[in-house]
């Protein structure tokens, strides 16, 4: 859970953080003023998720989920997929960006008259 607040809060090395990285290396060019202005959408994220964070996985137990137990092994090996994903894709993400390339490429030159 905490990664994927992570990945989504943009930190490096997460594949969240391409994500912004693209949109506002995109939007800097064109905008810089609704660049500077979504900056504030970016810090209002971060205080939502790390208030998240800490107050569901901070502070005192409530009785009636103490009783729950741990993650099995199992468990833990069908999320591992979706981790490594998430590791993968923010310090490697020209495995996608280039499968999707030419397809945008050729939507982009569709859309310029």
């Amino acid at each position: 859970m905490g990664i994927a607040l992570f990945s989504s809060l943009g930190l490096p090395g997460l594949n969240g953080f391409v994500g912004e990285f693209l949109i506002f290396k995109g939007v800097f060019p064109l905008a810089p003023w609704a660049a500077a202005i979504s900056t504030i959408g970016i810090l209002v994220t971060a205080i939502f998720l790390l208030t998240l964070i800490q107050r569901v996985f901070c502070g005192p137990l409530n009785e009636r989920w103490a009783k729950l137990p741990d993650l099995t092994t199992a468990e833990r090996f069908l999320v591992l997929p979706s981790i490594a994903l998430m590791f993968g894709l923010g310090i490697w993400p020209q495995f996608i960006l280039g499968a999707v390339d030419a397809t945008v490429v050729k939507l982009v030159q569709q859309l310029n008259f």
